[in-house]
């Protein structure tokens, strides 16, 4: 299998940029829905296990939790929120305590990593509604520094009549391509892109 990436990687090499343009740390907000693996992420992504994660029905994270952490002499602040769309708490009542202690806490948030299952079916119509509300809630700013992290990736096999590797890559591809065209179409409606 491959390995989970981290923060030794290129492909996070844009993080530690931040820090050469006078920024203390490098702070990073992880949300999605209940169950979509965010303190999983947030544990591959620095390699330890920094967050608690959940195995049960219920999320585990059900307040913002810091971490605080450095890796490879660089200073992150990664704050893991309670998930969206739970239905024991309100999204708006999430969102602004999200809010809350970004402005308390942080005064600039370099990477927004937002969680969805890419082992569902489709993109739920309850993450849409989400990323319509942050959007409304935090300004579409935001999703300037937004990712996409599509979780549950190795639990997605191709259908069976696939033989090959190639074409297994290329089914792979083309779910990828799916979930980024509705992703697009949400934020397009949101008035974060342009159409």
């Amino acid at each position: 299998g491959l390995a989970a990436p981290t923060v030794n990687d290129k492909g996070l090499f844009f993080l530690f940029q931040s820090r050469k343009k006078g920024f203390e740390s490098i702070n990073i907000l992880v949300t999605g829905k209940t169950g979509v693996g965010k303190s999983s992420l947030i544990n591959a992504i620095i390699g330890k296990k920094l967050a608690i994660e959940g195995k049960n029905l219920g999320g585990v994270t059900r307040e913002i939790v810091h971490y605080p952490t450095v890796v490879n002499e660089t200073k992150f602040e990664i704050w893991d929120s309670p998930g969206l769309q739970d239905i024991t708490e309100e999204d708006d009542a999430i969102t602004k305590r999200i809010q809350h202690t970004l402005k308390q806490n942080c005064s600039h948030l370099h990477l927004f990593l937002y969680c969805i299952r890419m082992d569902r079916d489709r993109v739920e119509i309850t993450e849409l509604h989400a990323i319509k509300q942050l959007s409304q809630m935090f300004t579409t700013k935001i999703w300037d520094t937004a990712v996409f992290a599509l979780t549950y990736a190795n639990r997605v096999l191709p259908p069976s009549e696939i033989e090959t590797n190639e074409k297994a890559a290329e089914w792979f591809k083309e779910r990828i391509k799916e979930f980024q065209e509705v992703i697009v179409r949400t934020l397009v409606e949101s008035g974060v892109l342009q159409d």
